[in-house]
Order: C-alpha cells, then sequence, then structure tokens
C-alpha cells in the first residue's frame, strides 16, 4: 500500500500539479446588542422566550443568583442525567437572566408575589390597572321600574312624620334613596399605589440588571413605564 501511494504522489508531482493554498476564515463579528428598556426586556424574556420563574434557584444545584438554569442542564447532561420535559426549547441565555433577577425580587419589593405579578404581566404585555376608568359616581342602589319622567330608584323609608291639620293628624312616610359609590376614593387609591409598586420594582430590576453587566445579547437601556400616568389623564380631561 505504501509503494501505491508513493507512486500516486510522483503522478501528482510530474502533472505539475500545486496543493491548494490554505484559505484563512474571516474573524466573527461580534454580536450587536440589543437595547430594550426595563419594561420591553421582560416582555421579550417571559413573551417571546416563553422563560419561567425559578424561586428554588438557591437551593440544589443552582444555587447562584443570577446564573441562567441552562447551567443546571448542562450538569446534569454531564451526570448522564434526563432533561424533564420537552417538545419545545430552552429559552435564550439573557431570558433566563433576567427571570432569574425577577425571582430574587427583594422583599421590600414586594418578593414572590411582585415576581409573579411581573412575570404575569409581562406576558401579557400588560401594566396593572391603575384605575384609569374608576370615577367616583353616586348612584342608586337599585332600580324599581321607569314613568313617564324616567328611572325610579329604590327608596326605603326612615321615619314617619305627623302633621296636623285642621284638628286632624296624619302620618306621612319620609322616604330616602341609598345610594352607593362606583369607585370609593380607597379603591382608587389601592389601584394607584399597586401600580407605583409595580414601576419601582421595574426600576430596581433595571439597575440591578445594568451593574450586573452579565447580559450577553441585550442591554438595559434607559426608560421605565410613566410614574402617574393619572396626573396626564386628569390634565388631558381639563384641556378637553
Amino acid at each position: 500500500m505504501t509503494s501505491h501511494l508513493a507512486r500516486a504522489f510522483d503522478r501528482r508531482r510530474a502533472c505539475g500539479h500545486q496543493p491548494e493554498p490554505s484559505r484563512i476564515l474571516p474573524l466573527r463579528q461580534p454580536v450587536a446588542k440589543r437595547a430594550l428598556p426595563i419594561r420591553e426586556a421582560l416582555e421579550w424574556a417571559f413573551g417571546a422566550e416563553c422563560a419561567s420563574l425559578d424561586f428554588a434557584e438557591d437551593k440544589g444545584d443552582n444555587v447562584r443568583p443570577g446564573v441562567s438554569p441552562l447551567w443546571t442542564v448542562m450538569q446534569r447532561g454531564a451526570l448522564g442525567c434526563s432533561i424533564d420535559g420537552g417538545g419545545h426549547s430552552l429559552p435564550a441565555h439573557d431570558a433566563d437572566i433576567i427571570a432569574s433577577a425577577v425571582a430574587n425580587l427583594p422583599r421590600d419589593l414586594g418578593g414572590r408575589g411582585m415576581a409573579v405579578q411581573i412575570a404575569e404581566l409581562a406576558r401579557a404585555g400588560a401594566a396593572p390597572d391603575w384605575g384609569a376608568d374608576l370615577r367616583p359616581r353616586c348612584i342608586p342602589v337599585g332600580w324599581k321600574g321607569e314613568n313617564q319622567t324616567g328611572p325610579q330608584a329604590v327608596t326605603e323609608v326612615v321615619r314617619i312624620e305627623t302633621v296636623t291639620l285642621r284638628g286632624r293628624s296624619r302620618d306621612f312616610p319620609v322616604l330616602a334613596c341609598p345610594v352607593t359609590y362606583t369607585a370609593s376614593p380607597a379603591r382608587i387609591m389601592t389601584a394607584r399605589r399597586q401600580y407605583l409598586e409595580w414601576v419601582e420594582a421595574l426600576a430596581w430590576l433595571a439597575e440591578d440588571l445594568t451593574k450586573r453587566g452579565i447580559l450577553d445579547r441585550v442591554t438595559i437601556a434607559p426608560g421605565l413605564p410613566e410614574a402617574e400616568p393619572w396626573a396626564r389623564v386628569a390634565d388631558e380631561r381639563r384641556a378637553g
């Protein structure tokens, strides 16, 4: 076999065959990072990438906050363990890191309850309802019918008045209409407070992810949801 190879090389030399020059592959260009405000980054992570919260990161084999669950998958693979679930691709690395930051939200910012709310709102591409449609209105508690003057509210007797006329006494019932408010000031304030707490939590997440600097393809751009949208709506209503 060695002699056959030697003769083949001799024939190639005789024919003037020259070896092909080696090709130098171009350097791989770095991937440009996407700049996303924190709300858009959350919607991308939980909505587009379907990242999920893992509140057990501080237990087991993924004990480092801010580390992608992909590390856990890699460790299982190294041990020959099967991967739980299946049927869909894993979220992007940056999406897992963002989800990890949400799962580790401090307790004074709402902790796990706020984390779940942030994830659910991000998947829906929505913000907390701050009560845009809530207006205090005084209305009757019920209606009993309608006549030529319009709908008639339910009334009740609050007391009996006795009137004496020409020596005769007559009792007259005093009627009142029970009312209720469609949106109490307390309810409106609660909705606005919950909205502000959500904005505060997003501000913390933006600062935390920026300080860590561990996102590969996403960077957190400046910009938070509107702090007090009710003030703008009130100005628009007055102007209109």
